[in-house]
């Protein structure tokens, strides 16, 4: 039952926040000014929505899949380091980038939010990733 739980709540939590993390860290990258945040008639519209939509979308097509498979390969092999998390959202995020953008060499921001996904995703669903296999201790 408790893994039943962790895959039906746990684990789209955790990819939601590390989505959300993501987009953070990329348009925080970017230095917005809390006078670009706010735009429109009478200032009520938040212009960041127009960016962070964008942001989704491209999530969604490039590097959805390749974290779920992260996310499956994880739960069957019990893998709980944030090292490896973080390594794996890094990677995703730099190579997202160079797929979708060849011959842009600025990095930074996408391989930035790739670990801070990672780290997300590890923080709320990973350190528990495998939780029905236990940990084998190392042979003496």
């Amino acid at each position: 039952m408790r893994a039943f739980l962790r895959i039906l709540f746990l684990i789209p939590i955790g990819f939601m926040a590390a989505i959300a993390t993501a987009i953070f860290v990329y348009l925080a990258a970017f230095g917005f000014r809390e006078q670009d945040l706010w735009g429109g008639p009478g200032h009520f519209i938040p212009i960041i929505v127009e960016p962070v939509m964008i942001l989704i979308a491209g999530i969604a097509q490039t590097a959805a899949l390749p974290f779920l498979a992260g996310i499956v390969l994880s739960e069957i092999l019990a893998i709980r380091s944030v090292i490896a998390w973080m390594i794996f959202g890094g990677g995703i995020g730099l190579g997202v980038h160079l797929f979708a953008f060849p011959g842009n060499t600025e990095f930074l921001p996408p391989l930035a939010a790739g670990l801070a996904a990672g780290f997300a995703y590890w923080l709320v669903a990973g350190h528990g990733a495998g939780v029905n296999r236990p940990i084998s201790s190392a042979p003496e």
